[in-house]
Formats: structure tokens, C-alpha cells, sequence
């Protein structure tokens, strides 16, 4: 999966989330899962989780990639260069 394919689908799954975040069809449901644990505290726990997996995909497959051998060379060229002067 390229970069770019990688962030239109942690862009999907971030919106996704959003969308279910608003559980409007839990709200009147009074009976507890598990006998102890309402629904609307379940799903939130669900919705909790999946961002979870979809902040560690974005760092896994969006995330920028940074070199730091380059930053070094880039630190080491500025300071050659203020010496110079």
C-alpha cells in the first residue's frame, strides 16, 4: 500500500468514526450488556478502541518517514556554512 492510499484510508476510518461516534440508536436502550455494563458505555468503549487501531495504522502506514541521516547532514551543512562566513 503506497502513501497515498494508506492516508485516504485512515482518512475514511477517522470519518468513520466520527459518523459512529453519535450513537443516536443507543439512547433509549436501558438494558445493561453483561448484566452490569450499559450500551451506550459499550459502544463508547468499542469507539475508544477503534481509534486505537486507527491512530496506530496512521502511525504504522500515513506517518512521515524521516531520515536521520539526512537531519544530520542537514545540521552539519548549516553549521559548515556558518563557519564559512
Amino acid at each position: 500500500m503506497n502513501k497515498a492510499t494508506g492516508k485516504l484510508v485512515i482518512i475514511c476510518l477517522v470519518i468513520l468514526l466520527i459518523i459512529l461516534h453519535h450513537d443516536v440508536w443507543n439512547w433509549d436502550n436501558k438494558e445493561p450488556v453483561f448484566g452490569f455494563m450499559p450500551m451506550a458505555l459499550l459502544w463508547q468503549a468499542g469507539i475508544s478502541i477503534g481509534a486505537g487501531a486507527t491512530w496506530f495504522l496512521a502511525t504504522k502506514i500515513a506517518w512521515p518517514e524521516f531520515n536521520e541521516d539526512d537531519a544530520d547532514l542537514a545540521v552539519e551543512t548549516a553549521t559548515a556554512q556558518e563557519g564559512d562566513e
